[in-house]
């Protein structure tokens, strides 16, 4: 009976912290508030239950009480502040037990362990963290984001970011651990200055949002000049609720109107000069020129267009064929001399715009002509070989007899995704359909070997949930169809049976 008032306040405390993970407005704020005051009545009902044990005699029944009812309203806080930044890893895997109750705690307690180790790696911490790991079976969420912290612990940031984006395709959903992944991405994002990357991510709410994160959202969308942007007075209610206020004072001092927003892929910001036609009139010149320019500044899309037209056109251009027929007879050269210098000129420009357009990931400009469609055909089948060569490898882990963990088989998967994904968006829509076929073929023979001999069901359906949304986009009905039935299998995970529809409901 003496316990009511205490569940009472713990029921309500959940139902905020719900709550706050489903909004991003004003709403956000008041449930902090809520499950702030619902912490406060817990851990006053609790010391006052411990003392009042203690002081009667009952010194033993305090402890156990005191444990049960004070330990997991501070352990949050606790890790957060003090065991986190000691590198405490064992500590914090057992608070985050305690302070996360639920079907599946040790998620969250060997989530804030991988924390602690990024803040102060050593090989023991992360001999013990993988061991941990290692012993959960299947792969969900808890343990991509593990392996992420890990990494930053290294200092791979890349990877670090790369595994921590890839949780979204899993389906099995720790809301703590996703709210840990979505901080830590927040704060590398502001560390970067990558405001317009923070309020992408917030926008699609692809991450709960931590009290720290929902003030770094607000800060991404002030810098950026959303017209959703919090007002001060809102920024700083933000502030105010969320840790480390010493720290990210400096965000609330600078006005958003002197930070422009970042550049776009889209909009790449480029001065006159490197995007403008050479002033040469003739066609070799202002080729010559223009390669000359592309080769000397960073490469982008737009020199390289103008590189390829302006080859296009030299090579093309009457004038220059009839002052090379002249010479050819000058020099009293073999038949076909012109024709033969023309394609080994050609052939050279397209070998070295190839090389730096696929090191810079460039498409191929929109420019018919000896060079412009010889880049074209080079990288799209450059691009198509290695993707088939990824795919290959890829299918080769069935067989080679070596037993590859299943976090080792979803950063292959992950790696290989981003490869797709960077050689389509540079080569387009022709290349994502030649590429779409055997990436088809070899994921949905990798899925079902994933789901039928190793029961990692997660991982396999998030192969198949990426398979599906590739067909969507390049048309293969009969891939949707089989997409389709293979994502609407129920999916076996630590919080129960899950399907696409019951996540997104």
């Amino acid at each position: 009976m003496y316990a009511l008032p205490y569940i009472i306040l713990m029921r309500i405390h959940q139902a905020a912290i719900n709550a706050r993970r489903r909004s991003r407005t004003w709403h956000y704020l008041a449930w902090n508030v809520v499950a702030g005051v619902m912490t406060s009545l817990m851990l006053a009902i609790g010391i006052s239950f411990t003392l009042l044990l203690w002081l009667v005699g009952l010194w033993w029944m305090a402890i156990g009480i005191g444990a049960f009812m004070v330990l997991p309203v501070i352990g949050a806080a606790v890790t957060r502040h003090v065991l986190v930044p000691l590198g405490a890893h064992r500590l914090a895997y057992y608070a985050g037990v305690i302070s996360r109750p639920g079907p599946d705690a040790p998620a969250y307690g060997l989530s804030v362990s991988a924390w602690a180790f990024a803040h102060k790696p050593s090989p023991s911490a992360e001999a013990w963290i993988a061991a941990k790991r290692e012993a959960r079976i299947p792969l969900g969420d808890a343990e991509v984001v593990v392996t992420a912290l890990v990494a930053a612990g290294r200092g791979d940031a890349d990877t670090a970011r790369q595994l921590l984006r890839s949780v979204a395709l899993l389906v099995e959903d720790h809301p703590s651990v996703r709210e840990l992944a979505g901080e830590w991405l927040a704060v590398d994002a502001a560390e970067r200055g990558a405001w317009a990357e923070l309020r992408d991510d917030s926008a699609a709410a692809r991450w709960p949002a931590t009290p720290l994160t929902y003030f770094l959202e607000g800060v991404a969308a002030r810098r950026t000049a959303c017209s959703d942007a919090p007002s001060a007075f809102e920024l700083r209610a933000r502030w105010i609720l969320a840790p480390y206020r010493r720290a990210s004072y400096v965000l609330l001092d600078e006005p958003p109107e002197h930070t422009p927003p970042l550049p776009t892929a889209e909009a790449e910001p480029e001065s006159a000069s490197t995007v403008a036609e050479p002033i040469e009139t003739s066609p070799m010149p202002r080729a010559v020129t223009a390669h000359l320019a592309f080769g000397s500044h960073d490469p982008s899309a737009s020199r390289l267009a103008t590189t390829v037209r302006a080859w296009d056109a030299a090579l093309a251009d009457g004038a220059m064929h009839g002052w090379l027929a002249r010479r050819a007879l000058e020099l009293d050269a073999p038949l076909g001399a012109v024709d033969r210098a023309l394609r080994e000129v050609a052939a050279a420009v397209t070998d070295e715009l190839a090389r730096r357009a696929e090191a810079a990931r460039l498409g191929a400009p929109p420019s018919h002509g000896p060079v412009g469609d010889a880049l074209a055909r080079r990288l799209r089948h450059g691009r198509l070989d290695a993707l088939e060569t990824g795919f290959t490898r890829w299918s080769q882990r069935r067989h080679d007899g070596e037993a590859h963990s299943a976090i080792d088989e979803w950063r292959e998967f992950i790696a290989l995704q981003s490869a797709y994904t960077t050689s389509v968006a540079a080569g387009g829509t022709e290349l994502r359909r030649l590429a779409f076929p055997h990436a088809f073929s070899t994921g949905s023979n990798m899925a079902a070997w994933l789901w039928n001999a190793r029961n990692e069901y997660a991982l396999s359906h998030a192969i198949s949930k990426w398979l599906l949304a590739e067909a969507l986009a390049v048309g293969d009905t009969e891939a949707i169809e089989l997409g389709h039935r293979n994502c609407g299998l129920n999916v076996p995970t630590r919080l129960g049976t899950i399907t696409d529809d019951t996540r997104s409901s």
